[in-house]
């Protein structure tokens, strides 16, 4: 029985010293490939330089072998975050065409996972447009919302696949800040083809909407400004809200009437987002609306209203003012707060 027990003892650790020594053979063999493709990469590497900046004519040749793929992509990858003309990105981009679309393509229909989503991560860093059509197909075989998912529809948006817009439209999975991330990748072409499908649906994710919203006056894009600014009259609260903060960054309206019914809401932000959106475009004519506002029984709204006064020439007078000898002590606590604060006292 001892000895059964003993012969059992060695076996195991024969297997393991056996799986040890695989590793280590495997660790090795990793190892003296990277040294192979570090040297080539530190040959190669100046000479496609060269000929990307149009001081070479031809081609440098390429090693042959298993490496020949991993060696131009390393060197791509590095080259393409330089700070180089149009006309030589464009050449980097012909290269990348060249030697490394097929290879992604085969990866998109037949790689592991770990193999598709690094595949789309350098068909988007390349910008491999000639991939758009099969990016699409893969987009439509994933079910599953992991990060694979979130990197192709990044990938649809940026070779500006206008079938993934009508998808991010109704869907209901995209988060607000996906649906953000799509929209920076759109050029100006498509991102008026959104705004134009987005006005004819009925049924759109409210995700897309406020992104859309947030997006345009972030960004400050003058085409998508009618549009935010015509939500200020949607039937939705926090439409309505959104399309406020929105126009806070574009510190313009076209018709500043607007304005006057919300600082009388019966919902405290958009008595807030009014304050705001005063000292934004700094409309002067709605100053004693700022005053008004600093009775306001939410903190919030006084604040902001005190905020905004500060914005106008003399309006450090105003809320002196105020804190000396306004009836309300709402408006005299929240301008002696804002007199305190750090900033420069604007007379």
């Amino acid at each position: 029985m001892i000895e059964i027990f003993i012969w059992v003892v060695f076996g195991l650790l024969g297997i393991q010293l056996l799986i040890l020594a695989l590793l280590m053979g495997w660790k090795a063999k990793n190892l003296a490939l990277e040294n192979k493709i570090e040297k080539e990469v530190a040959i190669l590497k100046p000479q496609l330089r060269q000929y990307i900046e149009g001081k070479l004519s031809t081609e440098p040749a390429l090693p042959a072998g298993k490496s020949r793929f991993k060696l131009i992509e390393i060197i791509l990858d590095e080259l393409s975050a330089d700070n180089f003309q149009e006309e030589q990105k464009a050449t980097i981009n012909l290269l990348a065409e060249k030697h490394l679309a097929d290879h992604y393509r085969r990866a998109l229909k037949k790689g592991a996972w770990a193999e598709r989503v690094n595949a789309l991560y350098f068909i988007e860093d390349f910008g491999l447009f000639s991939l758009k059509e099969d990016v699409y197909r893969h987009f439509r075989t994933i079910s599953k919302r992991d990060e694979e998912f979130r990197q192709c529809i990044r990938v649809c948006a940026a070779l500006q696949e206008e079938r993934l817009m009508d998808a991010a439209i109704e869907s209901k999975d995209l988060s607000f800040g996906m649906i953000k991330e799509l929209l920076y990748r759109l050029d100006e072409d498509l991102l008026k083809l959104t705004l134009e499908r987005i006005q004819s649906k009925e049924d759109i994710s409210e995700n897309m909407l406020y992104a859309f919203i947030a997006f345009s006056g972030e960004h400050h894009i003058d085409m998508l400004f009618p549009f935010v600014e015509k939500k200020l009259r949607d039937d939705r609260k926090e439409v309505r809200l959104k399309a406020m903060s929105s126009l806070c960054l574009y510190k313009k309206m076209t018709d500043p009437a607007i304005l006057s019914e919300f600082f009388d809401s019966k919902y405290w932000q958009e008595r807030m987002y009014a304050a705001k959106l005063t000292g934004a475009c700094r409309f002067e004519q709605y100053k004693p609306h700022l005053v008004y506002l600093l009775s306001d029984n939410v903190w919030w709204v006084r604040f902001a209203g005190a905020e905004n006064l500060k914005v106008f020439k003399g309006g450090n007078n105003v809320l002196k003012q105020v804190a000396a000898d306004h009836a309300d002590a709402y408006a005299r606590d929240i301008a002696r707060h804002m007199l305190t604060r750090e900033g420069g006292d604007l007379t």
